[in-house]
């Protein structure tokens, strides 16, 4: 008796463990194979094409599969479940012919005969995008500007000529996505240089070098040691708590608090003022924003804002008795809406936004900024940090 209840547990055991290896991963069905798609139709976009199709009736169809050749001859598969009646290619670079092959998988693995279908997909958006780059001399450098409409994934890669060596070497990449960028390229001398340009994509495809001679603008750094709180009759000093002017310029830059903070108790707009200890023809401020704890590119961070100068201590709230030096915009690279940033946004924050003064401003040594809008719609306007470039007169 006691043998037939071991006999029966174990079979218990065995029984049980052999549903549960059963269930685990799926076995094959039948051999039987799908059928194949039905009407494909193509669209031909940018670096690829979305083929759209009827799907077969088949109760064990599980995806269809796509076949294809990038420029480079690298084989690729792109699936797509049985549930859509679309699969899109991407990653083609030229715009010419190829025969791409479809097929229909099941559960039980089994494939049906391909069907082929010839596209001709449009330039990738790398080419467009280079027809956009346009590089001008700048204060320091050069300044670079692109479009890139389809918002894709590219780098952007400038080099410079070595006489020496007789080559180009890479100075700088830009990894983008925004749909229009910009950049620059600091540290030149104020000599004639050759740049070129081109572009990749995340698949290998690259463009030509197109390439050009370029003249930086002369401009060096103002001392922020000279940098001094100053305030004209009528601008009272109104700062919240210790986020004092002075951190303005203590060089910690975008991510280390305190910064400046204007009061909580005004509305926009509003001014603020200092002496910057020194007498110079200014080609560009750069701002660092406030950029830990989620703050990139909302609550008092700067947007909308003038920037007025004087070459002496005699003005007052009076914006007639200073010089309008310019008007900005600070610019998002994403262009997505407030809350919402991308990392290409955080870099371009925490590395400090330019603001370039137009060709021939004059000399000025006190600065009044007027706060026009914020990134969130803050009264108490916020910057982390300010660096002044140009051309230092005493």
């Amino acid at each position: 008796m006691m043998k037939s209840k071991i006999f029966i547990l174990l079979f218990a055991i065995c029984f049980i463990w052999s549903c549960e290896e059963e269930e685990r991963g799926q076995y094959p069905l039948d051999s039987i194979p799908p059928k194949q798609i039905a009407n494909p139709q193509v669209e031909n976009i940018a670096g690829g094409a979305i083929i759209s199709y009827a799907i077969p009736d088949d109760d064990d169809l599980l995806y269809i599969k796509v076949t294809y050749q990038l420029d480079n001859g690298t084989i690729m598969e792109q699936k797509a479940s049985a549930y859509t009646n679309r699969i899109r290619i991407e990653g083609l670079g030229q715009s010419k012919s190829q025969t791409v092959s479809l097929v229909c998988g099941d559960r039980s693995k089994n494939e049906s005969q391909p069907v082929e279908v010839e596209i001709h997909p449009k330039e990738a958006p790398i080419f467009g995008i280079l027809e956009s780059v346009n590089i001008a001399n700048d204060f320091g450098g050069v300044f670079i500007t692109w479009d890139n409409p389809t918002n894709a994934d590219v780098v952007l890669s400038i080099a410079s000529w070595n006489t020496t060596e007789a080559k180009y070497e890479e100075i700088e990449n830009f990894y983008t996505n925004a749909g229009t960028g910009k950049g620059n390229i600091r540290g030149l001398n104020a000599e004639e240089i050759i740049l070129a340009v081109y572009l990749r994509d995340k698949w290998g495809n690259h463009t030509d070098t197109i390439s050009g001679t370029y003249l930086p603008l002369f401009e060096e750094e103002l001392d922020k040691a000279r940098f001094a709180r100053w305030n004209p009759p009528g601008i009272a000093y109104a700062n919240y708590g210790y986020w004092e002017i002075e951190n303005m310029w203590d060089g910690q830059g975008a991510l280390i608090s305190p910064g400046f903070m204007g009061s909580t108790s005004v509305t926009l707009p509003t001014s603020f003022t200092f002496d910057m200890g020194q007498l110079a023809k200014l080609s560009r401020l750069k701002l660092y924003q406030r950029c830990n704890a989620s703050q990139t590119y909302t609550a008092g961070n700067l947007r909308h804002f003038k920037v007025y100068g004087s070459d002496h201590p005699g003005v007052s709230d009076d914006l007639s008795t200073w010089v309008l030096l310019g008007e900005f915009d600070s610019y998002k690279p994403s262009g997505l809406p407030l809350g919402q940033i991308t990392d290409e946004d955080q870099a371009f924050a925490v590395a400090g936004e330019d603001f370039n003064m137009p060709i021939g401003t004059p000399a000025v040594r006190y600065l009044r900024f007027d706060v026009l809008k914020t990134w969130g719609g803050a009264n108490n306007f916020v910057i982390m940090e300010i660096d002044a470039f140009g051309n230092i007169m005493n």
